[in-house]
């Protein structure tokens, strides 16, 4: 599939698809529409876990895993969402952001949350959506999963990410940014 029609069957033969989309910061139900079933079911997805907190032996906290992909649904039953939290305390693991896309005919998706303190920043690896120890660029996934700052490197992110683009990041010694959600549709 190499066509945008491939993933969006109501998108062709002139523009009859309506986009849509769906975001979470916080957990709830993701119900898939009846016309999203009968234009093909396709959703695209952004999914990020929350960040570690770092701090302890100076380190910063790993980035939440980053899963970008594809789900195709059958049912218009809701889908599950659950957002992992970022770490509260010194050197705590991220929480686990999960899809539950299997309630609506498709497989379940799911990004791990932070997990590998560093002296330099570290993000979640976009095509496992493990984040853990996945070292690299402090500058995230899309700009989401930002690694935090140890005391060895300046460019990682200095404690807890508040804004849109940074979910998912890890800290240098403050609680961690949670994870976030995004669904997309043509109806």
């Amino acid at each position: 599939m190499s066509n945008f029609t491939d993933f969006f069957p109501a998108a062709g033969g002139g523009g009859g698809g309506i986009p849509k989309y769906q975001e979470f910061t916080s957990s709830g139900t993701f119900t898939p529409t009846q016309d999203l079933i009968d234009a093909g079911g396709r959703v695209a997805f952004i999914i990020v876990g929350g960040g570690q907190r770092g701090g302890f032996d100076n380190k910063g906290g790993a980035g939440g895993g980053v899963r970008l992909g594809y789900a195709t649904l059958t049912s218009t039953t809701g889908c599950a969402v659950t957002i992992g939290a970022g770490g509260a305390t010194t050197s705590a693991v991220g929480g686990n952001t999960t899809v539950a896309f299997s309630s609506g005919g498709g497989t379940n998706v799911i990004a791990a949350g932070g997990n590998g303190l560093s002296y330099s920043g570290q993000f979640g690896n976009s095509s496992d959506g493990t984040g853990r120890n996945a070292s690299g660029p402090s500058s995230g996934v899309l700009g989401y999963s930002v690694g935090g700052r140890g005391a060895n490197d300046s460019s990682g992110a200095n404690g807890k990410q508040t804004n849109y683009d940074n979910y998912g990041s890890g800290s240098e010694s403050t609680n961690a940014a949670s994870g976030f959600v995004r669904i997309t549709w043509f109806e």
